[in-house]
């Protein structure tokens, strides 16, 4: 993965979880995001005037953009949530940029977190992470690691995860940047774990990747690897998960923005799959 290009995507999606929490009806209430932003992203997202300009900006140039990352971070703190009733131990984040759950998530602040990133990126958030808390988190270690070229499994076990605890296994707005073996190698991670550990994927829909209307879309935003539903659901399989749910932007219109009285476009290009190990 281009470093360059993930630590924008990273620094990208916050400053959108950021904006949402300055919205009427709030989807997600991340106002954490904000503080860890600097620059001109931190500028705009201060000003009342620069979001509504900024908005309407991204809405032109990518429809459905933003509220696919405001629904994508709602959806995925549900499942969140709803993965650590069962009792989970600890929680694995992999490429974890600028997510912000293992600090204002209540129920991960009680379990302990391992982030892994690219070390660049990594250094990045550990450095604003100690600006706005003033320390780097007790439950919170930080593996750094290419998951291009780094078995997670090699990573986690020199950090010193529990190998025999249930684990929650997060990796958001990943996968379709890297290549489809390496992708394999998080899936064939997530299959080794001990029975009721959760593994929460998202993924770009083959549908999507391959529409000539997003071909622009594609080349800019360096997608690399999409699957089918059902695709997914085969390879999940064959790691013995089993898929709980798969999202997309028909769920979270359904179950996210009318239930909130919002109008918003939602993107369909990224899913998100939650299986459970067997």
């Amino acid at each position: 993965m281009a470093t360059i290009e993930v630590e924008r995507t990273a620094v990208g999606a916050g400053m959108m979880r950021a904006l949402e929490s300055h919205a009427r009806r709030p989807l997600v209430d991340d106002r954490l995001s904000e503080r860890f932003l600097t620059g001109w992203v931190a500028v705009v997202v201060r000003h009342r005037l620069l979001r509504w300009l900024f908005l309407s900006l991204l809405e032109r140039a990518g429809p459905g953009f933003y509220g696919a990352v405001v629904c994508r971070t709602r959806a995925i703190d549900d499942a969140c949530r709803e993965a650590l009733a069962p009792g989970v131990e600890q929680v694995v984040i992999l490429g974890a940029g600028m997510d912000t759950r293992p600090y204002r998530l209540a129920e991960l602040r009680t379990l302990k977190v391992w982030e892994v990133d690219l070390p660049r990126g990594q250094a990045a958030k550990k450095a604003a992470v100690l600006r706005v808390t003033g320390e780097l988190p007790a439950h919170v270690r930080y593996a750094p690691a290419d998951l291009a070229r780094d078995k997670p499994g090699d990573v986690l076990a020199a950090a010193g995860i529990d190998p025999a605890a249930r684990t929650l296994v997060l990796c958001e707005a990943v996968s379709l940047y890297m290549p489809a073996a390496a992708v394999a190698e998080l899936l064939r991670y997530a299959g080794s774990l001990p029975p009721g550990s959760r593994f929460i994927l998202t993924y770009l829909s083959r549908a999507v990747a391959d529409d000539p209307r997003y071909a622009t879309w594609k080349r800019r935003l360096r997608w690399v690897t999409s699957y089918e539903p059902a695709g997914i659901a085969r390879e999940l399989a064959a790691c013995g998960l089993r898929v709980l749910a798969d999202l997309g932007a028909e769920e979270h219109q359904d179950r996210i923005v009318r239930p909130a009285g919002r109008r918003l476009a939602v993107f369909a290009g990224e899913r998100i799959v939650v299986a459970e190990k067997l």
